[in-house]
């Protein structure tokens, strides 16, 4: 059986979030999960920000609550520059997020590169409570083939919390 919803709770754990899918609720277009690739881009252009307060997930916020926060980190692909500063926005305002715990890449296949990174700023903390929590399954198959790390698609957390 599963060990993953026990390490996603253990206060040692060092939790790394994606944003889009997983802390913000992809909710993104009028009636659809997202916008078409000529919307978005047009919103990135316009240095529109769509990270706002009514795509938090208030039980990931409740959850985040008891974190020790030094613990806790954002991991997240971005499309623009503009995008950075939105997402660490994000995080920070609605999660108490620490701004330098914000990582983004240009490619989601690039995350392994970055959690790697963070895995070296915990070195007292075994590799199966370094945790990727992302929606995107080609991720989390890339953290379980070139790591050691604990991997958990953002369903686990449906009974959790």
């Amino acid at each position: 059986m599963s060990r993953i919803k026990e390490l996603i709770k253990d206060d040692d754990s060092i939790l790394v979030f994606d944003i889009d899918g997983v802390l913000a609720i992809m909710e993104f277009g009028e009636r659809n999960h997202f916008l078409t690739d000529e919307e978005w881009s047009k919103k990135l252009l316009n240095k529109e920000n769509v990270y706002v307060k009514e795509i938090v997930s208030s039980k990931i916020q409740k959850f985040l609550k008891t974190k020790n926060m030094n613990n806790i980190y954002v991991l997240t692909k971005i499309d623009a520059d503009i995008e950075k500063k939105h997402k660490e926005d994000f995080a920070s305002n609605y999660y108490n997020i620490r701004k330098e715990n914000v990582y983004c890449v240009k490619k989601d296949s690039d995350k392994v590169k970055i959690i790697k990174e963070i895995r070296k700023k915990h070195l007292n903390v075994s590799d199966e409570k370094i945790i990727m929590i992302d929606d995107s399954v080609d991720v989390l198959n890339d953290i379980l083939n070139e790591t050691n790390y604990s991997t958990a698609h953002i369903s686990s957390f449906l009974d959790i919390l």
